[in-house]
């Protein structure tokens, strides 16, 4: 892990980078950011969180890091005594994790709580969709006052640019940095089911599926909409024996 620290005083929110290996752009938008040289108005901490794996290029080296969190800094994994690290490092911080995807082009924000911190944090992002995921599952962002942002395609440059926008953006509009923003209000959708297998998906991630819709196939096996809903971070190659989230829209 490591920590980059700007402003006077304690920090008072996080942007955190590369959670997974192989998920460099959090990483790099992080550094081409500060390689800029803004001028901070509040205090600020930003983290590339697991160097090692971003070394081998991997999600992981013993446990997905975004699974374990709160952590335990006696456990023999990796990631578990990571993730006891971050959790105190960012204790009493609203944070901004940065994540990509294989599933959606542009950037969309998931998040566990919708309060008015939260609500701000969206807004300030630049975001056109949010997605409540409400379980717990050992993310980081269910620990603390925070969002993820899933900034594009895993692995490509528009994903780093993408991501370095959503920093500017987001602390422009935390009163951070002294530069235009956007504020934007996301449309809100609720996951409430996981769909499981290997499939080729056809629909597209926040465009409704209709009830009888054929939104994928395997080996002439057809799925077909029981009942309409919104597909996110549904993909062909995503996720291995998961296609991924259904989800309604609230807002």
């Amino acid at each position: 892990m490591k920590i980059y620290k700007r402003g006077e005083g304690e920090p008072e929110i996080t942007v955190v980078g590369s959670v997974h290996g192989d998920e460099p752009a959090g990483r790099d938008a992080i550094e081409n950011f500060l390689d800029e040289n803004h001028e901070f108005l509040r205090p600020v901490q930003f983290i590339i969180a697991n160097e090692e794996a971003l070394e081998k290029d991997v999600r992981f080296l013993d446990t997905d890091l975004n699974r374990v969190f709160p952590g335990d800094s006696e456990s023999e994994s990796h990631e578990e005594r990571l993730a006891s690290e971050i959790m105190s490092a960012i204790e009493g911080t609203k944070v901004l994790d940065l994540h990509t995807t294989r599933s959606y082009p542009q950037p969309f924000a998931t998040f566990t709580d919708l309060n008015d911190t939260t609500r701000h944090m969206l807004a300030g992002s630049g975001v056109k969709n949010a997605v409540h995921f409400p379980e717990q599952s050992g993310t980081l962002h269910e620990q603390v006052d925070g969002i993820v942002v899933e900034t594009g395609h895993q692995g490509t440059p528009q994903a780093r640019r993408n991501a370095e926008g959503v920093i500017k953006n987001f602390l422009a509009a935390q009163d951070v940095l002294d530069i235009d923003f956007e504020e934007s209000d996301p449309v809100i959708f609720r996951y409430y089911e996981t769909v499981e297998g290997d499939w080729q998906f056809l629909a597209d991630n926040f465009k409704k599926v209709e009830k009888g819709e054929v939104f994928a196939e395997r080996d002439g096996e057809k799925l077909e909409a029981s009942e309409s809903f919104y597909p996110v971070l549904m993909s062909t190659d995503g996720y291995e024996g998961m296609l991924g989230f259904k989800a309604r829209k609230l807002e």
